[in-house]
C-alpha cells in the first residue's frame, strides 16, 4: 500500500506541474519523466514494469503511436476507443494519437510497447503515411492476433530496437519496419475477411466507429450515423449488435462518457469547459448523461 500511495502521488505531482502549461497531461511525457527518459527524444520503450511503477487507473487520451506485443500472461481486458479487446500472449496491439484507451490489468503480462511521435520520421521520410495506416485510428482493429512466426519476428525488431536504441539514426528505419509489418499483417487479414459473409457488416462497424469519432460532438443521435452510412437505424443497430456487442444509441453513449473519463482526470478543464467541449449546452445535462452511464457525478469521479 504504501508504495502504491507513492506511485499515485507521483502522478498528481506530475500532473500539477505540467497543469500550468498543457491543456492536457501527456501519458508519453510522464512515463518518459517517471523513467528518467529526454522528453526531446520522440521515442520510447516501455514494458509491464513501465505501467505497473505509473498508477495510471483511468481511460486517458494518447498523443502518439504506440505498437505492443504481449508474450506471456493471462487474458487482459483493453478498451480502445470505446471498443472492448481481449489480450492474450501472441497479441499485438496498435494505437494512434488521439484515441482514449484503458487497461483493466495489474501489468502483469511480460510485453513490450514502442511509443514515438511522427517527429521520428524527421529527416528520414514524410511522416504521412501514419495517417493512412486505420490500425492507428478510430475505426481500426486494435487488436490482432499473430501466428508463431509473426511473434518471431515482430520480437526481433524490438530485440533490435532495445540493442540499438541508444543510435538515433537507425531508429527511424526500425520503427518503419516494424510498422510496415504489422500494415502486411493487417493486410493479410482483410483479405481473408473479403471472402466471409460478416465483411460487410465488419465494414459498416468500422465507418460508423470513425464517424463517432470524427462526428460526436456536434451529432448523439443514431439516425445521423445511420443517414451518413446510408442503412435506417434499425439496421445500423443489428450490425453493431453482433459486431462490437450493443446498440449504436449505447455505443454513442458509452464514447461520450468514455471521453469524458478522460477530460476529468487528464485535463485542467472545468466542468462546465468540458460539457461545452463534448458539445452539451449546460452542465446539468451533461452531469444526469455521466451519472446515468458511470454512476457518479463529474466531480465525484473527477477526485476519486
Amino acid at each position: 500500500m504504501p508504495a502504491r500511495r507513492n506511485e499515485q502521488k507521483n502522478l498528481i505531482n506530475f500532473c500539477k506541474m505540467k497543469k500550468n502549461n498543457l491543456k492536457a497531461i501527456s501519458l508519453y511525457e510522464y512515463l518518459k519523466h517517471q523513467n528518467n527518459h529526454s522528453l526531446d527524444t520522440p521515442f520510447f520503450l516501455a514494458d509491464n514494469n513501465t505501467y505497473k511503477n505509473a498508477y495510471v487507473k483511468f481511460p486517458f487520451r494518447t498523443f502518439t503511436y504506440g505498437i505492443g506485443i504481449t508474450y506471456t500472461g493471462g487474458i487482459d481486458d483493453v478498451k480502445i476507443g470505446n471498443v472492448d479487446y481481449k489480450v492474450h500472449p501472441g497479441c499485438l496491439t496498435t494505437i494512434g494519437p488521439g484515441i482514449v484507451c484503458t487497461w483493466s490489468s495489474n501489468y502483469s503480462a511480460e510485453h513490450d510497447t514502442v511509443y514515438f511521435t511522427e517527429e521520428l520520421f524527421n529527416g528520414y521520410s514524410s511522416s504521412l503515411f501514419l495517417q493512412s495506416l486505420d490500425f492507428f485510428s478510430h475505426g481500426g482493429r486494435h487488436v490482432i492476433p499473430l501466428t508463431e512466426e509473426q511473434i518471431r519476428k515482430v520480437t526481433a525488431l524490438i530485440r533490435t530496437l532495445k540493442e540499438l536504441q541508444e543510435d538515433r539514426s537507425v531508429i527511424p528505419g526500425i520503427v518503419h519496419s516494424l510498422i510496415m509489418f504489422a500494415n502486411s499483417i493487417h493486410a493479410g487479414m482483410d483479405d481473408k475477411n473479403q471472402t466471409q459473409a460478416n465483411s460487410t457488416k465488419e465494414r459498416i462497424a468500422a465507418q460508423f466507429r470513425k464517424l463517432v469519432a470524427e462526428q460526436y460532438r456536434e451529432h448523439k443521435a443514431v439516425a445521423f450515423y445511420a443517414s451518413s452510412l446510408n442503412i435506417t437505424p434499425d439496421y445500423l443497430s443489428e450490425v453493431l449488435q453482433c459486431q462490437l456487442g450493443k446498440s449504436a444509441k449505447k455505443f454513442i453513449d458509452e464514447f461520450v462518457a468514455f471521453e469524458a473519463k478522460s477530460l476529468l482526470k487528464q485535463t485542467p478543464l472545468s466542468i462546465q469547459e468540458i460539457c461545452y467541449f463534448l458539445g452539451y449546452e449546460d452542465a446539468s445535462s451533461f452531469t444526469k448523461i455521466f451519472k446515468k452511464q458511470t454512476g457518479t457525478t463529474p466531480s465525484s469521479y473527477r477526485v476519486a
